[in-house]
């Protein structure tokens, strides 16, 4: 693999990162799938989740307002078929119902997206994202 193959599958994997949150500030939780593997999972405080079932999650939470900015990914691996990185990402949260700009106070968590993705005939998917908390927000 040349070094354009690689820098293409960096970007392509690195939009899907990218995608995802945006999806979720946007609440179009129904678009997700689009970005997974049919077989894709979730992993959320430790519990493994379909993507229905993410979804089923996901659709319960209250209608804040939500802001996921992740980094680039750092690639651990990568070849024709698979990929694998960890991203970091910083969640900014507001549960009031003022307009904008709302207050600000700090994020709400920062922590890692460890994923994995593969190459399918749609492209190249998410396979598995697995977010792990590192900082969070006291009460």
């Amino acid at each position: 693999m040349d070094a354009l193959e690689k820098l293409t599958i960096k970007d392509e994997c690195q939009s899907l990162s990218l995608r995802f949150g945006r999806l979720q500030d946007e609440r179009r939780y129904d678009d997700l799938p689009e970005l997974m593997t049919p077989d894709g999972t979730y992993t959320r405080l430790g519990e493994e989740l379909s993507m229905p079932d993410f979804i089923a999650w996901v659709a319960t939470m209250p209608p804040n307002k939500t802001r996921h900015f992740v980094t680039g990914t750092d690639f651990s691996e990568i070849n024709e078929t698979s990929a694998k990185g960890i991203t970091y990402y910083t969640l900014y949260l507001y549960g009031g119902d003022e307009e904008p700009p709302y207050p600000l106070n700090g994020p709400f968590v920062v922590g890692e997206y460890h994923e994995e993705f593969a190459k399918t005939g749609a492209g190249w998917k998410i396979k598995s994202r697995a977010a792990h908390i590192i900082f969070r927000k006291l009460k």
